[in-house]
């Protein structure tokens, strides 16, 4: 299937949210101010959107039907809502970032329960990118987190070290193994797509030292790989997916690289972790092959499992569009 007819497939009204996005990143027909204004105010109105909107409370908070910390389905909700393409100007936003602000950092990052033992590598990394994404880099829940990422978080492996010196005095990253002598992979793709996720110019000495680290580490596992095997690391980095907590998929981690330096699709090991996943595309198409429960809205409706995936799809796209492997002239 052509590129052409892949976004044809992506501005399909079946889901707007992705309809949406696709008109502002990916076609090449640009569409006046006033027709952008009315896509997002559909996008906004899409039903599957607004079931998971309705859930939350009039503190901000989202609450899980799981037995989950406080904080955990709010950091879902907003990696959700960031999917779907809504920024820090809407309302839902706007209160579920209040709410954590108030509730949640009062140990200097954000927290899945009110305090230190809460604040986890891949989670704390997971929201802060999100939050980075729809455009709220200046939160001081950002900028608290940001900070205690780049003072804690280590890329280990073996005998290659890096990463933050502090010690943390809290035992949840002892007891989930979060920087053994090779420091856990979910942290380390999570913290290094937080990173990515700040702009250029707004990157400081420190964070663009943390990039470098997280990308050595990378390297080493050629993105996805067992560092002495060719076999991923896991089974989900393949199965692709919409949410998956903690996890990141092989889409996700390109996507952050690219974020990072798109002049990194001249490396080997990005290139054939590129082709990795065309391979496992059908006609051009994602296929969403599984997703892990949100805790807020399950099973979660955005696109069902088993089919191709518009919004993977599109994400797909987006992170060869950054890589300069497609662009307005692609034809196919």
């Amino acid at each position: 299937m052509s590129y052409k007819s892949v976004v044809e497939w992506l501005s399909s009204q079946e889901n707007l949210s992705v309809r949406y996005l696709t008109a502002r990143y990916l076609t090449m027909k640009k569409l006046s101010k006033k027709e952008m204004i009315s896509l997002r105010a559909e996008m906004l109105k899409w039903k599957p959107l607004k079931n998971l909107i309705a859930l939350q409370n009039k503190d901000g908070s989202f609450r899980s039907y799981k037995k989950e910390p406080p904080g955990y389905a709010t950091f879902t909700a907003l990696c959700l809502m960031e999917r779907c393409g809504m920024d820090i100007g809407d309302e839902p936003v706007s209160k579920a970032l209040a709410y954590l602000a108030e509730h949640h950092i009062n140990n200097g990052a954000l927290s899945i329960n009110t305090g230190g033992s809460g604040i986890i590598p891949c989670y704390l990394g997971m929201v802060t990118k999100s939050i980075i994404k729809m455009g709220g880099g200046g939160e001081p829940s950002v900028e608290e987190s940001i900070c205690w990422l780049t003072d804690h978080q280590r890329f280990d492996h073996k005998k290659t070290r890096a990463g933050g010196k502090k010690k943390w005095p809290f035992r949840s990253v002892v007891n989930y193994g979060c920087w053994s002598s090779v420091s856990c992979y979910h942290g380390v793709a999570c913290a290094f797509g937080a990173f990515a996720a700040i702009p250029l110019e707004h990157r400081s000495r420190t964070v663009n030292e943390r990039i470098l680290s997280s990308l050595k580490y990378l390297e080493i596992h050629r993105v996805y790989m067992k560092s002495n095997l060719e076999k991923p690391i896991f089974r989900h980095t393949t199965e692709f997916f919409l949410n998956g907590n903690y996890r990141r998929n092989l889409i996700d981690v390109l996507e952050s690289i690219a974020d990072a330096d798109k002049q990194l699709i001249e490396n080997v090991w990005v290139r054939n972790a590129v082709e990795a996943v065309d391979n496992l595309s059908e006609d051009g198409k994602v296929i969403l092959v599984k997703n892990y429960p949100t805790g807020l809205i399950d099973p979660l409706p955005f696109e069902e499992v088993g089919k191709p995936s518009r919004f993977l799809t599109y994400q797909w796209l987006m992170v060869k569009k950054k890589f300069g492997l497609i662009n307005d002239k692609t034809n196919n």
